[in-house]
């Protein structure tokens, strides 16, 4: 399996620098034999290309970044000087971007990479015998093109559905709905044809029935105009539970001990992990998720070696978050207050985190993947060979629980969470809220929740923490647009003001007025980055851009 994995890396890695990002009439497959398609041992390098865009998710600058920065779960503060960037990072925590913010190229053009390259192979297979072989990778890259699919209707809502190379480049934007359903009958129409357990790093069978879940529960954001949100209907509720029911009788498991669950030992068996991306410690096929948070003196947390070449000391956990976190909650470990510098000296994190000219220290930071031994470093960030869960098994089973208890069967919703816990050891088993209706119970008598759907979403922000699963949860959850921790502002685009970090130089620090938190519906979905909007005539601005 390993060699699977090093396959569709390496076969990946020679198109990255090729491919154009914004070139959706790329072909990259009109050289290559019917007797080239026909050897089952050649279709994970034909795949691979398609796989390659997974690796644009997990960034900070991508996807991962929205869905965690715009969320009440991540902070970039300002540190001096350090990470302003322009008030990027401000804008996202904050809520008042617009259509120029520097990263949503990135967010648009990256799916459509994949789509492209996919809709390519798809048109290649076509025209071949459909041996078995043939119709299942044409399953995989169909599932694929509809994840990418999934990403861009999850942050844009209205965008073109382009399903061929042999296009203008004008195609109309479809509804989100439409895009909703054209994702969702993809994934009908293939999920059987899938192998129930795939090689690692393969798309299965649980991977298009666990996307499905995922839509159906985000059926009442998905299926609206991208400006409200509303709750599921029972039919689709019916279908969350259902597959969720498919998917816990296909032998997944929750790890005993939560942190085993991304240990870099554990990816090729992994039982949690049903749609992962994979890394290897080569430049460019690593990720540098471990640069992101620490600091940059850090040498061991917990007394492990951060043998990560490059620290950032950027992004924290906000300290609500960090301290809703019981301490009977093995999920806990998955941050540390401390590290060891080269010396020996141990160095405090401060669990108080503003938003603004925070000091180098404060913020509780994260060391849910193990830092990498194995990686290497470039002049601006480390690439290691950790892999990204896109969905787990745990995931499905708090899926499960929510759609339960939206149908009123509260006392199954919280069998389901128990499940989790006493299959995966959360708690400590002599904590007096180790069991989910005891903790219930007590955030309720504490006013920290106020009924079961608040705290699943709290189960779902331990659990799922930094996952890039937090935006999606609390738009869902109706809470998106509320104040949270820094998020109690709106922009004022004359508030500058001219400051000078540690090293002399000036530079302009944005302080936007305070006043409210997110100032409409329209954020809960991005501006289309304008150079879209320019390049086709059928293309318009979301509402509120």
């Amino acid at each position: 399996m390993l060699r699977n994995k090093l396959m569709i890396a390496l076969a990946a890695g020679a198109l990255i620098s090729s491919t154009s990002c914004t070139n959706l009439d790329e072909k990259l497959y009109s050289s290559v034999t019917d007797e080239y398609f026909q050897d089952p041992e050649n279709l994970p390098s034909a795949v691979a290309p398609v796989y390659a865009s997974l690796r644009s998710f997990y960034h900070h600058e991508n996807a991962w970044g929205f869905s965690q920065v715009c969320s009440d779960e991540t902070l970039v503060p300002t540190r001096g000087g350090d990470w302003y960037d322009g008030g990027k990072w401000l804008q996202l925590n904050a809520h008042t971007w617009n259509e120029n913010h520097p990263h949503l190229p990135r967010l648009w053009n990256a799916p459509y990479t994949g789509i492209a390259r996919a809709n390519g192979l798809i048109e290649s297979l076509k025209g071949f015998e459909q041996t078995d072989e043939i119709v299942s990778t044409t399953n995989e890259v169909r599932f694929l093109r509809a994840f990418y699919y999934f990403n861009l209707m999850d942050m844009f809502g209205n965008v073109p559905l382009v399903l061929t190379t042999k296009h203008n480049g004008d195609t109309p934007a479809s509804t989100r709905p439409e895009v909703t359903q054209f994702i969702v009958d993809e994934l009908e129409a293939i999920k059987d044809g899938l192998p129930e357990k795939p090689n690692y790093a393969r798309v299965g069978k649980g991977a298009a029935y666990a996307l499905l879940t995922k839509i159906y529960l985000n059926a009442g954001v998905y299926f609206q105009d991208g400006s409200k949100v509303v709750d599921p209907t029972d039919e689709q509720l019916d279908k969350v539970i259902q597959y969720s029911e498919v998917i816990e009788g296909m032998g997944y498991a929750v790890y005993p001990d939560y942190l085993e669950t991304f240990k870099l030992a554990n990816e090729e068996n992994n039982t949690d992990y049903i749609f992962a991306i994979t890394y290897t410690a080569d430049d460019p096929l690593g990720n540098h998720g471990n640069s992101w948070g620490v600091h940059y003196d850090t040498y061991k947390v917990k007394g492990i070696e951060w043998g990560v070449p490059s620290k950032w000391n950027g992004f924290s956990i906000m300290t609500d978050r960090y301290q809703s976190f019981d301490d009977a909650d093995s999920r806990k470990n998955q941050f540390y207050t401390e590290f060891e510098k080269i010396d020996g000296t141990m160095v405090q994190h401060e669990q108080e985190l503003p938003l603004f000219d925070a000091n180098k220290t404060q913020g509780v930071r994260l060391m849910k993947w193990e830092p990498d031994l194995g990686s290497i470093g470039v002049s601006w960030g480390g690439w290691s060979g950790n892999d990204f869960p896109i969905i787990r098994y745990a995931d499905v089973l708090l899926m499960h629980a929510e759609a339960l208890a939206r149908k009123g069967m509260n006392g199954e919703a919280i069998s389901m969470i128990n499940k989790l816990r006493t299959e995966g050891n959360r708690f400590d088993s002599s904590s007096p809220i180790a069991d989910a209706n005891a903790h219930f119970t007590q955030l309720q008598s504490d006013g920290k929740v106020n009924d079961i759907l608040d705290f699943i979403l709290m189960e779902r922000g331990w659990e799922l923490c930094w996952e890039g699963v937090r935006r999606q949860d609390i738009i869902r959850h109706g809470k998106y647009l509320e104040a949270w921790q820094n998020k109690q502002m709106e922009n004022d685009a004359d508030a500058f003001e001219e400051r000078v970090d540690e090293n002399g130089n000036s530079y302009l620090f944005w302080l936007p007025s305070k006043g409210k938190a997110s100032d409409g519906s329209h954020r809960y979905l991005f501006p289309i980055p304008p150079t879209q909007v320019a390049a086709n005539p059928n293309l318009n601005q979301n509402d509120g851009y």
